[in-house]
Formats: C-alpha cells, structure tokens, sequence
C-alpha cells in the first residue's frame, strides 16, 4: 500500500504506483487485442441522469480548459469537473480542466517537455490518480448515484459540452489529443443527450491527426449505450454540420488496476492486476454493475 503523502512532488501518482509495481511488465500478456471501439449495454434511467446533469450546469456553469494566457471564456467545448484533487486549493470544478502551466495548443499528448514547464507533477494536470475526490456537481442526484457505484476508483473525470453552433466544432484542426492508455486510466464515455451532427474520429494509424486520413474511423455514439475505446490513440469529437442540439457527455476515469483506500489515502494493486483487460472488467460488469456486456463495433 502507498500513501499519497509519500510520492514526491517530481512524479505523478500514477507514474510512481506503476514503477513501484512494474506495471510496463504485468500490461506485455495483454497487449494484443485489436483496440477497437467497445459499446456496453446501459441499465440506466437517462431522463433523470439527464435532469440532474442540466441541474448542475444550470447550478455551476460550464468552464473552458485553463491555459497560460488563461482565456476560457465562451468555451468551444465547456466543461464541468466530476473529480478534483483535495490537496489542491481552488475551484473543484475545474480541477480537471487543464493547467497554467500550458498553452492551448500543446494539450494533444504530455511529453517530457510539456512536463518539464510544470513546477512539479504531482498534483497537477498529468496527475490523473490525484483527482481522486468526486466534486459536489458529482454527488448531485442521479449523476452521484452513477459515479458513486463505480467498483473502480473513479480518477479524473468530467461532463463535457459542445454547443451546437459553434463553428469552431466544424473544423479539421477541432479538438485533437491523445490520453493516458487503458491500463493507467480507463474512460467510459457516456452521452447524455447529443444529435447525428456530432461524430468520434479515432486515428488508427497515424501518430499525428491528418485532414482526410485514410486510416481515421468516424462513430457517431448513440445515447442509451456506455462507449470505450483506447484514447491513448489520437482522437476527437467534432460536428459536421450546425444544429440546434448541443452534445453533452460524461467522460469518467477509472483505475483499473488498483484500488484506492480513502480512509489512509492510500493506493495498492487490485486483484484484476495483470490478469483482467480493462475493457473486459467493464464488460462483465466489474467496473459498475449497471454497464457491461460489451461487444465490438
């Protein structure tokens, strides 16, 4: 078991709990599946989920993700933060929401030079285990019943909204970026409400997005269905056209590999540890009871 206090400030939690227990190791078996789009059967009721989602964006507003110049006003893609970091002082609701430290343009992937602008990680945006308290928008109503009977620890997470006429959701360039791999934060992705304009593009092939990529696929995520695939691989979601409909979106992480004792603030490998894909913990239904059998589209 490792507390929270003992990692140094220079790591990232996740980044120490994966070198402490050799996690490049436990992943090698498991790194060969095709990694396509995953839809899982939801046993939820949306029309309240829905009510309590426009109740806390009514309540606490939408933010835009942090930047140096720090110019979130009228987000192309508004946010809310369902996790946050109790060691960090400041607005939990946009704890989640990207860092002062970065330019707007350099939120496609963390590299070792995007990291080196940080006075330190732990804490901070790449520090997706420190977002490990849910916010007081994530305990409201049915949206708290969902997160709260998640058997995984739920890390960083967020309801996120693109307006539907917004022309910046139209263009090639909208949205791009990669995430942390399946093994250090597994993301279910849930719409609440959205419309046929909005698409997910997933490029398959290329380490960097390209306009009218052969080898991009494109999946609208329809409402009534949880959705996973691996964001380690360059993504986005965008609209190809205008519509009244604005998209909402719950973007929730998961650890699935270890487990989180609040009570000692402390965090130990969970009993799927280098046995259990984890898309296949989602898939029967060992990461929320109410998600799972999950098939391939």
């Amino acid at each position: 078991m490792i507390q929270t206090s003992i990692i140094p400030d220079h790591q990232t939690v996740f980044g120490h709990l994966s070198s402490r227990f050799d996690l490049e190791a436990a992943m090698q078996p498991l790194l060969g599946r095709t990694p396509t789009l995953q839809r899982y059967d939801l046993s939820l009721d949306l029309p309240t989920l829905e009510t309590a989602c426009r109740e806390v964006i009514g309540h606490h507003g939408l933010r835009g993700f942090r930047n140096t110049a720090d110019d979130v006003a009228s987000p192309a893609y508004g946010s809310l933060s369902l996790t946050c970091n109790p060691d960090v002082a400041g607005d939990p609701h946009s704890a989640t929401l990207g860092s002062a430290h970065l330019r707007n343009g350099q939120y496609f992937y963390g590299t070792r030079d995007t990291q080196a602008q940080m006075p330190k990680l732990k804490g901070d945006y790449y520090d997706s285990y420190g977002f490990r308290q849910l916010t007081p928008a994530a305990n409201h109503g049915a949206l708290g019943e969902l997160l709260r009977g998640f058997t995984l620890p739920v890390i960083r997470s967020r309801l996120s909204v693109i307006p539907g006429d917004n022309p910046e959701a139209l263009k090639d360039s909208y949205g791009w970026h990669r995430d942390e791999n399946i093994f250090h934060n597994l993301r279910i992705n849930i719409p609440v409400w959205t419309a046929p304009e909005y698409l997910l593009e997933i490029e398959a092939m290329l380490p960097q997005p390209e306009a009218g990529s052969a080898t991009a696929q494109r999946h609208h995520l329809r409402r009534g269905f949880a959705w996973s695939w691996d964001t380690n691989q360059p993504h986005r979601v965008f609209a190809r056209g205008l519509t009244a409909q604005s998209r909402c979106h719950l973007v929730i992480g998961l650890a699935p590999w270890f487990d989180y004792d609040a009570a000692n603030d402390a965090w130990s490998p969970n009993q799927w540890f280098g046995r259990v894909h984890p898309h296949d913990l989602v898939a029967d239904g060992l990461a929320h009871p109410l998600i799972r059998a999950g098939r391939r589209s």
